[in-house]
C-alpha cells in the first residue's frame, strides 16, 4: 500500500469553521454532523445510525479509522489529520446505482472549486488527478427498522502531505458482488503492470488545502445532485431527466473511456479498450477478440503505454 507521509503536527477538523462554510440546506448542518476523532470505520458507524433511523444528510467524520474498508474487501489505510474520511447517510427514492455516479462527480466538482485542479473519474468511481488516485469511494446499502432503503456514501480523500511511492499488495478477502454500487472505496491495486500510484491534493496543487473547505464544497455538490433526484418525476418531450443529466455528466468525466485497460474479477482478468458505459453505468469493454463485454464490477487498471 502506498503510505501517506504525515505532517509533524496535524490540526483536527475545525467544526465551527466547517459550519460557517456550509452552503447546504441540511447536509452536515448543525446536528447533522457527527465527529468521532478515532473510529473503527465511518461507513460501519454511519450504517448503524442509518438503520436506527437517524436523519438523512447526517455526516460522520473522523481523523483516523482503525478498521477502514475498501472495495473487494481491502483495507483502507489513512494518516491521522491528513485525510478527509466521511460517510453521508441517505434514504434514496431512486435506483442506488445513480449514487455510483453522483458521489465521484460531486467530489470532482468540489476539488475543482476548492483547489482549481481538474480531477477525473476512473470507472466506476475512483477519483484521479492525472493517472494518480487521490480519493476512493465506498457506497453501501441496507434497510432501516421500517424496511426503507438506506444508503451510505463513504468518501476518503488524500489531502495533506505526500505519498510514499512504495506500493504493497493488499489481499482480496471477499468476492465482489454483481453490483458495482456495493463496494467502492479502496486502496489502489489494479491487475497487471498498470498505472497505480496515488497522490494528495497538496502534492498535486503545491499549496495547503483546507479540509473544511473541501468538505463543505463536497457536501454542497452531493446535495445539489441528490435532492432533484429525490424529487424527480417522469418527464415528457425532449427534456432530459435529472438521472439522464447525471449519467451524461458522469460519463463526460470518465478518464477510462477510450483507454486500453485490464479488469480483474476475482481470478479472472479481462483486457481490451473501454468503449462506453450503458444506461445503468456498466462498462462496455471491447476485448482483443472484438467481443463487446458488459462489466458491472471489477478492478480496473490503466495499461502502461509500452504494454498497449
Amino acid at each position: 500500500m502506498e503510505r501517506q507521509q504525515a505532517h509533524a503536527v496535524f490540526d483536527r477538523l475545525n467544526l465551527e469553521a466547517l459550519q460557517g462554510l456550509l452552503e447546504t440546506h441540511n447536509f452536515g448542518k448543525g446536528d447533522h454532523i457527527i465527529y468521532i476523532p478515532v473510529i473503527d470505520s465511518t461507513n460501519t458507524r454511519a450504517m448503524q445510525f442509518a438503520r436506527e433511523g437517524i436523519a438523512e444528510g447526517t455526516v460522520v467524520l473522523t481523523e483516523q479509522q482503525t478498521a477502514g474498508r475498501g472495495r473487494l474487501g481491502r483495507s483502507w489505510v489513512d494518516v491521522e489529520g491528513c485525510n478527509i474520511l466521511s460517510s453521508t447517510i441517505l434514504r434514496p427514492h431512486f435506483p442506488p446505482y445513480l449514487l455510483m455516479m453522483l458521489a465521484p462527480l460531486a467530489l470532482v466538482e468540489a476539488i475543482q472549486a476548492t483547489c482549481n485542479i481538474q480531477a477525473t473519474i476512473k470507472w466506476p468511481n475512483d477519483v484521479l488527478i492525472g493517472d494518480q488516485k487521490v480519493a476512493g469511494i465506498l457506497i453501501e446499502t441496507s434497510h432501516d427498522q421500517s424496511g426503507h432503503l438506506v444508503a451510505v456514501i463513504g468518501i476518503g480523500v488524500n489531502v495533506k502531505g505526500h505519498i510514499d511511492p512504495i506500493a504493497h499488495l493488499i489481499d482480496v478477502h471477499r468476492e465482489q458482488s454483481a453490483s458495482s454500487v456495493q463496494n467502492a472505496q479502496e486502496s489502489e491495486q489494479p491487475a497487471g503492470k498498470t498505472v497505480a500510484r496515488a497522490t494528495t491534493l497538496e502534492e498535486a496543487c503545491g499549496y495547503p488545502v483546507s479540509r473544511e473547505r473541501l468538505i463543505a464544497a463536497m457536501l454542497h455538490a452531493i446535495e445539489r445532485y441528490y435532492l432533484p433526484l429525490q424529487e424527480e418525476r417522469d418527464t415528457v418531450g425532449s427534456q432530459l431527466s435529472m438521472a439522464q443529466l447525471l449519467r451524461e455528466t458522469w460519463r463526460s468525466q470518465l478518464s477510462t473511456l477510450g483507454r486500453t485497460i485490464t479488469v480483474r474479477q476475482g481470478d479472472r482478468t479481462l483486457s481490451g479498450v473501454a468503449e462506453d458505459v450503458d444506461d445503468g453505468g456498466a462498462l462496455l469493454l471491447r476485448s482483443h477478440s472484438g467481443e463487446l463485454v458488459s462489466i458491472s464490477w471489477g478492478d480496473v487498471g490503466y495499461t502502461l503505454p509500452d504494454e498497449c
